[in-house]
């Protein structure tokens, strides 16, 4: 059963986030029936923080799409964040990173953690590429954040793909 404070609880702590979805709370009234709480975002089951996601989206037509996942590292005090892609053109390599802000911001957001830690992505004879990058920091209690792929390590400027993650 989900208390009221929970659910205050729930709404004080995603009250900044820009992408949300409505939920329903079954057997709480007309005032407890339904709650805003952000979409692919969730509290991981150890307690330890939260486990944001983001869906990637191709960028100015391209074709590279992908998921990742910023979560808290098996060590206190790190993070670790994983990218998976698709569409991507056999081969090729892709640099990553984190970003503080949201896709689309010129200039682009501070990269979030050490740069060195986020190594590139190369494809595969399938176009799919994956990567884990483990950050000497925290998961992050608010704010907002990206990840972009890059479209080679010789043009960094061109976004190929990115997602916002919820938080």
């Amino acid at each position: 059963m989900v208390s009221r404070l929970t659910i205050a609880t729930v709404a004080v702590a995603f009250s900044t986030v820009a992408y949300a979805q409505k939920v329903s709370l079954p057997g709480h009234g007309a005032n407890m029936s339904s709650a805003t709480v952000p979409a692919r975002a969730a509290v991981t089951s150890d307690g330890q923080g939260m486990k944001m996601t983001a869906t990637l989206a191709p960028q100015k037509g391209g074709t590279i799409a992908g998921t990742a996942t910023v979560q808290p590292g098996t060590s206190a005090g790190t993070t670790v964040a994983t990218v998976s892609l698709t569409g991507a053109k056999p081969g090729a390599v892709y640099p990553w990173h984190v970003h503080i802000g949201k896709c689309g911001m010129t200039p682009g957001g501070k990269v979030w953690g050490d740069p060195s830690a986020y190594k590139p992505l190369t494809a595969g004879s399938d176009g799919t590429a994956s990567g884990t990058a483990t950050i000497s920091m925290a998961v992050p209690a608010s704010g907002s954040y990206y990840v972009n792929i890059h479209a080679s390590p010789s043009d960094m400027g061109t976004i190929v793909s990115c997602g916002n993650l919820g938080m």
